[in-house]
Order: structure tokens, then C-alpha cells, then sequence
């Protein structure tokens, strides 16, 4: 990795004046129509980088910290956000990351290495071990061994995450208000495909401990695409009702295979939201870049069927019809229950409207 041979402030200054110019080019070319369709994301090369998201443990004190140190060393246009379930794998409990070598290259750690994400030339790299989570990718709402209790523990978030995201909706704050014309309405384009390369370096077992018990199921990994979709009638992020959209491409118990049967899957996340696991997509391969080309509306039409059925045959009289919902968000990353050595990258991404 080569590094500016800069003093720090010249560096912070360099950063900052290149990141201006950087988000105003991809402004220009963000939500503008071409001939290849509309992009909907901001920033889909990350040439901001990322920052502190809302989805996570900290506590207020500590995220407006580490918000206040990543704005004063450059990253203050980020359009995506970390989403992290974690209790000692925070990027914010590491006060020397995320470095910033050149512009739209980004660098963050967790101090003792096991989480880290990579950003160069619009391409994301993650790494991640839970075994080095809390009672090693376990209920992270239980007491460790030795008996002493999580700091963060939260019974309703009990697994480790590790995601970015970003709402479509022009604003990253959860309690912020949706104006209508920002909702990304199912029939506002005649098609919405989201394009993305992702290569699987390595998945494997990282821990022998088993907890099944813990969770009522076998210890596995999941490394997914998720469209986040409200009622139509919601006005934040915050909302209830929201429905989250899968596209898993490599559901895992280790050794780098996907577990064969385990999607199309249907049912309720801890918070009572909807889940559907689609089965519509290729399943990763160590080592190789698989291309997806995703068809979002054939995925939410899929989910919202199964959806309706399960509600007719259980006598549960609710519909579940695309007009009554919108495209609130898009999630990418991992969602590990036990100790798992995880390697991935992913390239290449965008999301249009075609017409």
C-alpha cells in the first residue's frame, strides 16, 4: 500500500479538498438518468468511505466520539454506514483506524486485527473472524466463561453482524423524516436490477465451540444482499412493518460450502419484521468472482407470495400486495452465529431504474 508522503495536516487537507471534489463528481452522475437506466445509489464506488452507523450497541457517548474522530481526519460526506452487532469487535473501540492513505481509499481495524474492512478503487474487502468475538461468535447477551457479563448485552441482537448499508431515501438517520417523493415506489421503474461481483476467499470454522443450544440451530454463516422494503405509509426509517428481502450467496456451516435446502426461507426476524430468503441466485465458490445480475422486483414479488400463502394457509387475514410497500434500504455483509474465519470481496456495484 503506498502512502502520501505528506505532514499530517497537509495530508488531512489534501484528503478533504480530494474528497470534495470526489463526492461532486458522483453527485453528478447519482440519480441521473443514462441509457443504461438510473443509478439509486449514492456513492456506489465508496469513494467517501463509510461511517458510524445506528445499528450497533455503542453507546451515544462513544458513537459521537468515534464520529467526531473519522469527520476530523476526512470522512465527513460517508453515504453509506457501518450496520455492527458486536460486544469487542467495534471499529470504534480502535482509536488508530480508519486510515486514509490516498483519497477514495479507506482502511478500518479492530485492534487485534479479526474485523476489518478495505476499500480501493470503488472494491470492498472484508475480514472477519468471530472467533475472536465475544465467547467466540456466541449468544452475545450471556456471560463468557469466566462468567463475566457483556457490556453491550442486548437480548433482542445476540449474534454477531457485520454489514454496510445505505438508505435509499437520501438520509442515513433512522428518525428522519421520509419526504414521499424520496420513496423508491415498486412500479416507479419498469425494471430494478442491482449488479454486483463478489469472491469468496475463505470460509471456515474458526471454533470448536457448539452453539447450537444457544441458538436452535447449527452454527452457520451468511453473507447476503438485502432489500429493505416499508409500508408505504411509513414516514422513517424507524417505522414498524419493514420486510427485509434476501439474496443470500453462501449460506455455510464451513468449509467454504453452501448448505444445500437451507433457502427459499420465510419467517420473523427477533423485532417481529418480515424476513424472506430468496433462492433465486448463484452460490459463491471459493476463489472464483461470481457475477450477480439481480431482478430486485422479481425478489420482493417472491418474498410478499410466500408471504400471502403462508398467511392463507395459517387463516391469517392479511395481503401483502408490492403497491402498499417501497425500496427503503439496501444491506451487504455477514450475519455469523459461532466462530467462523471469513474472507470476501465484492466489486463492481449498482443499482438501477430502468424504464
Amino acid at each position: 500500500m503506498t502512502y502520501l508522503h505528506l505532514s499530517p495536516l497537509r495530508l488531512h487537507h489534501a484528503v478533504v479538498f480530494a474528497s470534495l471534489f470526489l463526492v461532486l463528481l458522483q453527485n453528478s452522475f447519482s440519480q441521473t438518468d443514462k441509457p443504461d437506466g438510473t443509478e439509486l445509489l449514492r456513492d456506489p464506488r465508496f469513494t467517501q468511505g463509510i461511517t458510524q452507523g445506528y445499528a450497533n450497541h455503542l453507546k451515544p457517548a462513544e458513537r459521537a466520539e468515534c464520529l467526531a474522530r473519522w469527520t476530523a481526519i476526512g470522512i465527513t460526506n460517508a453515504q453509506w454506514a457501518f450496520w455492527e452487532i458486536s460486544e469487542q469487535l467495534y471499529f470504534a473501540q480502535n482509536p488508530a483506524t480508519p486510515l486514509i492513505p490516498k483519497p477514495g481509499s479507506f482502511q478500518w481495524s479492530t485492534t487485534n486485527q479479526a474485523k476489518q474492512c478495505l476499500i480501493e478503487n470503488g472494491a470492498v474487502h472484508f475480514l472477519f473472524d468471530t472467533s475472536k468475538e465475544w465467547r467466540e461468535g456466541g449468544n452475545l447477551n450471556l456471560p463468557d466463561k469466566s462468567g463475566q457479563r457483556p457490556k453491550y448485552g442486548d437480548p433482542n441482537t445476540t449474534w454477531p453482524h457485520f454489514l454496510i448499508g445505505q438508505h435509499l431515501t437520501g438520509n442515513n438517520q433512522a428518525t428522519a423524516l421520509i419526504p414521499e417523493a424520496d420513496k423508491l415506489l415498486f412500479n416507479k421503474y419498469d425494471q430494478l436490477r442491482l449488479r454486483i461481483d463478489i469472491k469468496l476467499n475463505q470460509l471456515q470454522k474458526s471454533s470448536p465451540w457448539d452453539h447450537r443450544a444457544e441458538y436452535g440451530a447449527k452454527n452457520h454463516a451468511i453473507f447476503y444482499l438485502a432489500f429493505i422494503i416499508m409500508p408505504k405509509t411509513a414516514s422513517r426509517m424507524s417505522d414498524a412493518g419493514k420486510f427485509y428481502m434476501l439474496v443470500p450467496a453462501i449460506y455455510s456451516e464451513g468449509d467454504d460450502k453452501h448448505v444445500p435446502g437451507s433457502t427459499p426461507w420465510l419467517g420473523l426476524d427477533q423485532f417481529g419484521d418480515g424476513v424472506y430468503f430468496s433462492d433465486s441466485q448463484p452460490k459463491l465458490k471459493t476463489g472464483n468472482w461470481t457475477p450477480y445480475d439481480i431482478d430486485v422486483k422479481q425478489v420482493i414479488r417472491e418474498g410478499l407470495t410466500a408471504a400471502a400463502q403462508r398467511a392463507q394457509t395459517t387463516g391469517l387475514k392479511r395481503t401483502y400486495n408490492t403497491d402498499d410497500y417501497f425500496i427503503a434500504g439496501l444491506l451487504i455483509g455477514w450475519e455469523v452465529w459461532g466462530g467462523f474465519a471469513t474472507d470476501i470481496e465484492f466489486k463492481n456495484l449498482t443499482f438501477r431504474g430502468l424504464k
